[in-house]
């Protein structure tokens, strides 16, 4: 209500101080003001009527009857100016008709043009406010995911280094020789752990030299009590993939994949790039005191790594686990 009544006010003292100064030409400074209020007065009745009527029937498509109305404005109304105008200045010439037409066009075109600045402007604020409300849920969104994917990767690392830990244990207690040499790989393996958990993204090919120390690591400890064999293929160079998210299948296999039976203890790791497409096939057979038939869900290990893959890589992955015939395979392809 404030910006119509200030819209108002700043119209008619435009168009009074524009007559003003244009009959300056021929009368004094003050006579002119004054002439000016008296012409203008009597346009502000047909103006706010034709208003009012615009909004009426305009927003309702009545366009006859529009027209016929502001007709009829134009002729009653600069029928009735110029005959006011005549009266106040007998030897004067009045062009009422025009000027009425001229004017309800020009508040009116000036208003809707205000008031459609202002919904324009209200539209772009409220746009930028839903913007600004989204990128904020974005970025809530994101920071949640990074929170839940470093407290993942915390839960990998620790349960790592303990099986490593474990490892370097039993050699040194049947045989210190080799120990020293796992104690070197197992340094090596810490320190791309530690290294790589600042990191959001690595590269593939040092992701495999790590699962390679961990392999010769497991294989060392192991001895001849399982068949270890792996193989990696592929071009590797310049492709990159989120750090510690393929050593969760490596390390099970190790896990569930080792019984008293050393003949049945057999572990197969293969690794390769193809394209943009990463595959990984590993497969074990599952230790006989493991087997549990009514158990098919996998431990904590791999149901973080399935959920780092929904948070990394959603719709870029296909993960395929099978258990049959004692056997536990893993099937994992990963676009990058």
């Amino acid at each position: 209500m404030r910006k119509k009544v200030a819209f108002d006010i700043g119209f008619w003292v435009f168009l009074w101080l524009l007559f003003s100064f244009s009959f300056m030409r021929f009368q004094p400074i003050v006579q002119s003001f004054g002439t000016a209020a008296l012409v203008i007065f009597p346009f502000t009745i047909p103006i706010y009527i034709h208003y009012y009527i615009f909004g009426y029937f305009i927003m309702r498509k009545q366009y006859i009857l529009y027209l016929l109305s502001t007709t009829f404005l134009v002729v009653f109304f600069g029928y009735l100016i110029g005959e006011f105008q005549h009266y106040m200045d007998p030897d004067g010439e009045a062009e009422t008709y025009g000027a009425i037409l001229l004017f309800m066009l020009l508040y009116t075109g000036a208003h809707y043009f205000m008031t459609g600045t202002q919904q324009r402007m209200k539209i772009k604020q409220e746009e930028d406010r839903r913007a600004n409300i989204e990128m904020e849920l974005r970025e809530l969104e994101s920071k949640q995911a990074i929170a839940e994917l470093d407290l993942l990767k915390s839960q990998v690392n620790p349960h790592f280094l303990f099986n490593s830990l474990n490892s370097i244990y039993s050699l040194i207690i049947t045989d210190s020789a080799t120990a020293s040499d796992a104690v070197l790989k197992l340094s090596d393996l810490m320190r791309y752990i530690l290294d790589s958990s600042k990191k959001r993204k690595v590269l593939v090919k040092h992701e495999i030299q790590f699962i390679e120390n961990y392999v010769d690591l497991e294989k060392i400890r192991l001895g001849s009590k399982a068949k270890v064999s792996y193989k990696f293929g592929g071009d590797m160079g310049g492709k990159i993939i989120s750090p510690m998210l393929l050593i969760p299948f490596v390390e099970n296999c190790f896990k569930h994949g080792i019984g008293v039976h050393y003949s049945e203890n057999k572990i197969d790791v293969a690794l390769e790039m193809s394209d943009n497409t990463l595959i990984l096939n590993t497969s074990n057979n599952i230790a006989p005191k493991r087997i549990n038939p009514d158990r098919k869900k996998s431990g904590t290990g791999i149901e973080n790594v399935r959920k780092r893959l929904n948070l990394l890589y959603p719709q870029k992955h296909d993960l395929e686990i099978e258990i049959k015939d004692n056997k536990y395979e893993v099937i994992l392809k990963l676009d990058i």
